[in-house]
């Protein structure tokens, strides 16, 4: 069992101001409650006060930060740069990977780069003159849990969107609608931690699915040998070549027709509630939630 003897005092940062504060408060609890008897523990709720924060933080004086936020100021390189300033160590990516696969445009450029197979995309800002394919999905270029995720069939539905878009001061992706199967992989202590399939009712794998309707999960589902090869090594590739730490979640789409994978997205602080993906592959790995929990907290880093 991984031990935290060097760790008396752990910060966990919850909430924040996305708009996945709910799911990042989840997580947090559920944190709390796996590791409060391992060392002094304490969850501190995170406002838009940033002056607060800092002082709350230097405070409790914690030896390690177990980030918890979700989305905007918590996956995006914003907190790290805090804790880098702190000089605390804190859970997950640092600051350049954070930020680089927060942006759906530039991760998908580096993707690309990578010789990965990616859904076809272009901005909100330049598809005036664009020959438009639909069905298209629009989503926001910094986001997570798939709020603000919708398919539009036509161009009238596109600007409408568009010039009514719920989700205010952020930019939006248009992507080419990939049919097929929903799969993840995720890696922890930077090797696979399992291959799974996610199967629901509606068209798309959206908030609802994933935290209030759950999708049913599979692992390892039946894939052809050389696909599965293929979502392995191009996790593998991506995790590495954009200096993941310890733990990441990678988003595809498979489609059978043309027995082709395009990578959708990489998440860096995968989700940590009773119902996330990766806490489900790795118990059935054998890796309980406090395994889990001090896997993480034993690789946390900090960029000085």
């Amino acid at each position: 069992m991984v031990s935290l003897k060097k760790f008396k005092r752990i910060l966990i940062l919850s909430g924040g101001i996305s708009e996945e504060r709910d799911i990042s408060q989840s997580s947090a609890d559920h944190v709390y409650q796996t590791i409060k008897n391992e060392a002094t523990t304490k969850i501190l709720d995170v406002s838009d006060n940033a002056e607060q924060l800092l002082i709350n933080i230097q405070k409790f004086n914690p030896d390690v930060i177990f980030n918890c936020l979700h989305g905007y100021f918590g996956e995006d390189g914003q907190i790290q740069s805090i804790l880098n300033y702190l000089k605390i160590p804190y859970t997950h990516s640092g600051v350049l990977t954070s930020a680089i696969l927060m942006n759906k445009i530039i991760s998908k450029k580096l993707f690309q780069s990578l010789g990965i197979r990616s859904p076809e995309f272009l901005s909100e800002y330049n598809i005036n003159n664009k020959k438009l394919k639909f069905p298209l999905i629009i989503k926001p270029v910094n986001g997570g849990s798939s709020y603000g995720l919708i398919k539009v069939n036509n161009k009238e539905s596109l600007i409408k969107y568009l010039n009514k878009k719920k989700i205010n001061k952020c930019e939006m992706l248009i992507e080419e609608f990939i049919f097929g199967r929903e799969l993840t992989v995720g890696i922890l202590e930077n090797k696979i931690c399992g291959v799974m399939e996610i199967k629901f009712s509606e068209e798309l794998y959206d908030y609802n699915n994933k935290y209030i309707n759950i999708a049913k999960h599979i692992i390892s589902p039946k894939l052809p040998k050389k696909i599965e090869k293929e979502l392995i090594e191009n996790s593998l590739k991506v995790h590495s070549s954009l200096s993941c730490n310890c733990i990441s979640r990678l988003d595809f789409r498979y489609n059978e027709e043309t027995n082709k994978t395009y990578l959708l997205e990489v998440n860096t602080q995968p989700g940590l509630t009773k119902n996330s993906l990766l806490p489900e592959m790795a118990r059935e790995k054998g890796i309980s939630f406090l395994k889990l929990c001090k896997i993480l907290l034993k690789a946390s880093i900090c960029e000085i």
